[in-house]
């Protein structure tokens, strides 16, 4: 579904697996996340008007030193931000607009010892309007995650989170129904696996679950539960792996999921089959993440959801292009559900792309766009939202960013009756840090 507006972003931290994919020798390298199979509606919130699917290098950012505390280093930091968004509610007709403010303060730990490394990240954001209080939400989240090193060619990766976020109009199960206000939920999430290698080849076995929990929203003041959305999702996967050149590696990738929900016709059970390319970061790599292709599966329970069995695809790339210039991508092709027509099953469809130019060492701008698709099966329905983005970024010194972002949502939907609509968001931000 449509990603939400205006909530900035909170480091995922699920994994389903990892890689260990260095040649015979090199140090290993920090591990790589796989994407999971989280359901559409229990995604964490995203920032439409900040989206940069892959981190860069961060080469323009400036370095902050932190603060020592015993054996941690601490890193807080706070993000004021005032945005005008022209069509609060997402509508085709009667758009309204609104000012409103942001804060979120934000705390990085890390800590690392001669064979392991330790960090924990947390955030509290509240967002507000000035013309809509009942529109106003809190946010937050908090993680951890750990490695260590059993020998040098095996590595054990464990990381856990948790995360308060709300579905923004316009985006989820919140196009569907028109709800009150925005809904809000819970999210937990855990992971582990285990990376091993044999000269050039490795594997990784990783398990990780997800616990989604939804308030109940209302509608002219009548409650509609959501607990069609309220369960778990498990995945198992293993990934065999081939080095075919210092930092880079061949792959292929099993795994296999069990989603169950309060609302047993939503449960289902599934896989997929794919092969990719890994470039991992180090000395003279100038590209670094995954792409992989290749086949899911997915059986429902219930009776209205069809099977979906068909291609998929994945993964996220950041180009390092010049010392002025950083490309990102992302892409994914996934097995989803949702509430239309009572319960029917989706292939969700996302590419995007961002570019930034540093004008100066100081001084970086952006452009970028995110298109995404959400196909209902049985339902004659398919959604489209293209989202094109402009970002500027002035580094006043290593402790202050300023930033201004231009994010625009245009939706169509080949549905019949379902209403089109477009919305302009402007963010005015300043990032403050230690």
């Amino acid at each position: 579904m449509v990603r939400q507006i205006l909530s900035l972003i909170a480091a995922s931290l699920l994994c389903s697996a990892t890689a260990l994919a260095q040649a015979p020798g090199q140090r290993a390298a920090p591990p790589q996340a796989v994407e999971g199979w989280t359901p559409t509606t229990a995604q964490p919130s995203e920032t439409a008007a900040d989206r940069q699917p892959v981190d860069p290098w961060q080469q323009f950012a400036p370095v902050t030193p932190g603060i020592r505390a015993g054996a941690f280093m601490v890193y807080p930091s706070v993000t004021a931000a005032a945005f005008y968004d022209d069509n609060v509610f997402a509508t085709s007709t009667n758009r309204q607009g609104s000012w409103g403010g942001l804060v979120r303060p934000e705390l990085g730990l890390t800590t690392a010892g001669s064979n392991y490394t330790l960090e924990a990240r947390g955030f509290v954001e509240r967002k507000w309007y000035s013309r809509f209080s009942n529109e106003d939400q809190t946010n937050g989240a908090i993680g951890v995650a750990g490695t260590v090193m059993l020998d040098p060619n095996t590595q054990l990766v464990g990381k856990a989170r948790y995360a308060r976020a709300n579905e923004e109009r316009g985006g989820g199960e919140s196009l569907i129904n028109s709800f009150d206000g925005p809904l809000g939920y819970n999210t937990w999430e855990a992971s582990g696996a285990i990376n091993k290698r044999f000269g050039r080849v490795w594997t990784s076995v990783g398990l990780a679950g997800s616990w989604f929990n939804y308030d109940t929203p209302s509608i002219g003041g009548i409650p509609v539960p959501q607990t069609y959305r309220d369960g778990n999702v498990g995945v198992l996967s293993g990934r065999l792996g081939y080095v075919v050149a210092p930092l880079t590696s061949v792959f292929v990738e099993v795994a296999g999921n069990r989603r169950n929900f309060e609302v047993d016709i939503f449960d289902s059970r599934g896989y997929r089959v794919v092969g990719g390319l890994l470039l991992e970061p180090g000395e003279g790599a100038r590209v670094k993440g995954e792409v992989f292709a290749g086949y899911m599966h997915q059986n429902y329970e219930g009776a209205s959801f069809e099977t979906i069995s068909s291609f998929t695809y994945g993964g996220q790339l950041a180009w390092l292009i010049t010392p002025r210039w950083t490309a990102v991508a992302e892409g994914r092709r996934n097995a989803l559900e949702s509430n239309l027509n009572g319960g029917v099953s989706l292939i969700e469809s996302l590419v995007a792309a961002r570019l930034d130019y540093a004008v100066a060492r100081n001084f970086i701008v952006g452009v970028g766009a995110s298109y995404l698709v959400d196909e209902f099966k049985g339902a004659n329905r398919t959604d489209h939202s293209l989202s094109p983005l402009v970002s500027v970024k002035y580094l006043v010194n290593p402790f202050v960013t300023l930033g201004f972002d231009y994010r625009n949502v245009s939706f169509d939907s080949a549905g019949t009756g379902v209403p089109t609509y477009h919305r302009n968001v402007y963010l005015f931000s300043l990032n403050a840090r230690i």
